[in-house]
């Protein structure tokens, strides 16, 4: 997951009329996942912030795990807490995007990282993963976005160093150049694939059901150059 210190520093870049206007446009996407749950939420929670929340928190109960000057930069309604142990009682829904679960180090890790998500929801859990079996994502650095301004000149760049010892690990690191002079540098993060037999295995061993793969429908997190496939479980 970005951390908040990813988001505090993109808000700068950020013009948030159109960002909220961009959560309208890719909010569609989740919408249909949700409709062909034949569910209807009334609360849903994110375990890391995604300005998608910008358009939802107008039409739901919206918990967000993230600081409050994240908060505060975005100017949020949603109530932000400190960890998905903290929600006041379990959501309808949980929006794990932009590929929560490959943020871990240890299968473990990911193992726990989904009882957690589980534990957050009394209904479906939402998430998105690279087909990390026919490609290797992990292995490409990219150029996430440029953004030019009257006043600043962002490159921001995303860059993947995997371990040679354990081809299924890499460390993620996210530049962000301004003005072609000032760096800041977040991470490294460690992250770790996901293959989708191997969630639904996870979900399984956690009493998960109804276990859906998208078929015809994408998502694309905000920067985000490559396309994730929609996962879509349900935990009793």
């Amino acid at each position: 997951m970005k951390d908040d210190q990813y988001w505090i520093q993109i808000q700068q870049i950020a013009d948030l009329a159109k960002w909220i206007e961009q959560s309208e446009s890719k909010s569609d996407i989740i919408n249909k996942t949700i409709q062909t749950l034949n569910y209807i939420p009334r609360s849903i929670v994110f375990p890391s912030f995604n300005p998608l929340l910008l358009y939802y928190e107008k039409h739901y109960d919206c918990y967000v795990v993230a600081s409050a000057e994240v908060k505060a930069l975005w100017k949020s309604t949603a109530t932000f807490i400190d960890s998905l142990a903290d929600l006041p009682e379990p959501a309808d829904l949980c929006l794990a995007l932009d590929e929560y679960l490959t943020y871990a180090d240890t299968e473990q890790d990911q193992r726990d990282r989904l009882a957690e998500l589980k534990a957050s929801t009394q209904g479906y859990v939402i998430t998105t993963l690279q087909d990390y079996k026919n490609t290797a994502p992990h292995k490409r650095s990219q150029i996430e976005a440029t953004t030019h301004q009257e006043k600043h000149k962002f490159v921001v760049i995303d860059q993947n160093l995997w371990d040679k010892n354990s081809q299924q690990n890499w460390q993620n690191y996210i530049y962000m150049i301004e003005n072609h002079a000032n760096l800041i540098v977040l991470g490294p993060e460690m992250r770790r694939t996901m293959y989708f037999k191997q969630l639904a295995k996870y979900a399984s061993d956690l009493s998960g059901m109804d276990y859906v793969i998208q078929k015809n429908l994408i998502y694309r997190g905000f920067y985000k150059k490559h396309y994730e496939h929609i996962i879509a479980m349900r935990f009793p």
